[in-house]
């Protein structure tokens, strides 16, 4: 009996970070990304940048169960969200991409 409770003690670290991944950024709609200053546009464009390498990194060890894929779906559109109103203000995109290679 013993054995059985430390194995499923076991089972439930290992399998905890998988059930535990959240984003951990708010998905903005247009209007919220048009009444950011560009500091902070540029601070959310970074943020963003980095959970959608996390969850990459995260997505191609544990596979993507459908709400997932929902989830990052959103998280890429805000990304282009985010990109296109940094494109209108015509603001310096940071290369966050080769920051996190």
């Amino acid at each position: 009996m013993k054995k059985i409770i430390v194995l499923i003690c076991l089972l439930a670290l290992v399998c905890s970070p998988v059930f535990a991944f959240i984003y951990q950024v708010k998905i903005l709609t247009k209007e919220e990304v048009k009444i950011l200053k560009d500091s902070q546009l540029q601070e959310v464009y970074v943020d963003v940048m980095i959970e959608k390498k996390a969850s990459e990194t995260f997505h191609q060890r544990a596979g993507f169960a459908p709400k997932e894929y929902e989830q990052f779906k959103e998280l890429l559109g805000m990304v282009i969200r985010l990109r296109q109103e940094m494109l209108e203000r015509k603001m310096e995109v940071p290369p966050v991409d080769e920051w996190i290679k």
